[in-house]
């Protein structure tokens, strides 16, 4: 096979270095895509909300869960970064004191953190239900009591990533607690409890999720003898000046992930019944579009780990090759994912919601919008955590201090005049600014681009897809079925046979080597 176009060259040096974190990276990455998927039942959780609540319930839950997201990352306090970074050091070293030493101190700045967030939370919650006008004080509290224990799941989670390890993140928030909310959300549903009930499924789910982890934790790590640490010096003020900023990073971008919707529910104007009614249109239609995280949150687990020990070791050039690899990853995923929403939209949008009529039409539009946003924010994704690991986690903070601040100006500006289109655009334009931002300080600080001209590879292979599937909806039979199956078939034949015709890297046979190792596995298992 021919390779027409080049991929970015491995450094000369430590080839075998290289190789096992190219492989690291393509596991870990695989793994997590696979729980991302996983993660499919909260998709069936936002089709069974709106199935046997109604699209009210679901937009007074999306409000009462903005809210509660906010309070899960600044009860975190940015330890699910903090763990990895410090305990990768401290591995690094070879020191397994120093690692107990620093998981004691996770636990205890997670503990006083998220105690007075949810104390905060608790006493807010009948002025927070008042700023909305909406219903939703009980909610917001039953949801803050889940914040401890989200708390500790990250950071027993975060222990074992450390490690490389990446099922047992895939475990519990992938599967097991994706699992638990929609199972509790249909018998809520089922029995006619409503808001509250949701929201106590969510308790659910935080309470499964923190046993889990706390069980995969204990593969690894002893619970006593880090406990047992509290009694010593530790890491406190190295620790919390890290995690802050990281925390103040999350939380702003927790704001960002929700800020669309929490103005529309502020600045829609009409009846309010109408209004929450929309509100759950742009949150089933954003939900759709947030298939293009999937990949960049994949791959960030993996790459923070590897970006700590390169970082560490002050390979820098290592480091922006690993970068330039990922990059390319996250675009050949992510171009298939985008195509087939846009080709299988409506379908998909029908099979989720029950909107009909011009709000119907109006949420497909707003999907295609934010397609553009999620693209965006997958490529530049990954500068987070090179920065992060780096030692320059205040610099991530001004730049979601930005996004922030484009996003709720554009909002103002928008949605007045443009409802729901309005978000979606300002979600977009904000989204391309900060990415803008952030790659010029990439390069400016260490000299790195993500782009390369491999990259042009799948641009091109997915412009063919795009084309055979649009071809293939015109001709398609009547039926929902048809609609979805022949133009996704059509894209995704076409876009395989042009990335191969075009040439694979050594890096993406890797990752092809990694995704077809469990199938033979499977099939010699068989035989």
């Amino acid at each position: 096979m021919t390779q027409t176009l080049s991929a970015p060259p491995a450094p000369p040096a430590r080839t075998a270095e290289t190789e096992r974190d190219i492989r690291d990276l393509a596991s870990g990455a695989l793994v997590n895509f696979v729980g991302k998927l996983g993660r499919l039942s909260r998709g069936a959780f936002l089709w069974a909300v709106p199935l046997l609540c109604g699209l009210q319930v679901l937009g007074l839950f999306s409000t009462a869960w903005s809210i509660a997201s906010l309070i899960q990352r600044l009860g975190r306090f940015g330890l699910q970064v903090g763990v990895v970074r410090f305990a990768v050091a401290a591995r690094t070293a070879g020191d397994q004191a120093e690692v107990e030493r620093v998981l004691a101190a996770a636990l205890g700045l997670g503990t006083l953190a998220s105690g007075a967030v949810l104390l905060g939370t608790w006493l807010a919650a009948d002025w927070i239900a008042a700023f909305y006008g909406q219903p939703i004080a009980r909610a917001v509290r039953i949801m803050a009591l889940s914040t401890p224990f989200m708390t500790w799941a990250w950071i027993f989670v975060a222990a074992t990533r450390a490690l490389r390890i990446m099922r047992y993140d895939v475990y519990v928030m992938s599967v097991a607690g994706p699992l638990i909310l929609l199972l509790s959300s249909l018998v809520t549903g089922l029995a006619g409890w409503g808001l509250e009930g949701l929201a106590w499924a969510n308790m659910t789910m935080a309470v499964g999720s923190c046993c889990l982890a706390a069980r995969y934790f204990g593969h690894f790590y002893s619970l006593r003898a880090c406990l047992g640490r509290m009694r010593q010096a530790l890491p406190w003020k190295t620790m919390g000046r890290f995690s802050l900023p990281v925390m103040t990073t999350d939380s702003i971008y927790g704001i960002l992930s929700n800020l669309d919707v929490l103005m529309l529910g502020i600045l829609l104007a009409g009846d309010p019944s109408r209004v929450v009614a929309q509100v759950g249109i742009y949150a089933l239609a954003k939900s759709i579009a947030g298939a293009m995280l999937k990949a960049p949150q994949s791959l960030d687990p993996i790459f923070s780990s590897i970006a700590s020990e390169l970082s560490a070791r002050e390979q820098h050039r290592a480091l922006g090759h690993r970068f330039s690899v990922i990059s390319g990853w996250i675009l050949t995923i992510n171009l298939p994912i985008c195509a087939a929403i846009l080709l299988a939209g409506d379908a998909l949008m029908q099979l989720m919601g029950q909107a009909q009529g011009a709000d119907f039409h109006v949420g497909l539009v707003v999907m295609a919008v934010l397609c553009i946003a999620m693209m965006a924010q997958g490529l530049f994704a990954m500068v987070d955590p090179v920065l992060t690991m780096a030692g320059r986690p205040y610099l991530n903070m001004f730049n979601n201090g930005f996004w922030l601040g484009a996003n709720f100006l554009l909002n103002l500006w928008l949605i007045r005049d443009y409802s729901l289109m309005g978000a979606a655009w300002g979600a977009t334009l904000s989204a391309l600014a900060s990415g803008a931002l952030r790659l010029a300080q990439l390069y400016l600080i260490h000299d790195i681009l993500p782009f390369h001209r491999a990259q042009l590879k799948p641009l091109l292979a997915a412009l063919g897809g795009t084309l055979a599937g649009w071809l293939c909806r015109q001709a398609a039979p009547e039926g929902l079925a048809w609609s979805l199956a022949l133009p996704l078939a059509a894209f995704l034949g076409v876009y395989l046979a042009a990335l191969r015709s075009l040439g694979l890297s050594a890096e993406d046979r890797l990752m092809l080597q990694r995704a077809k190792a469990p199938f033979k596995r499977l099939f010699r298992r068989k035989q």
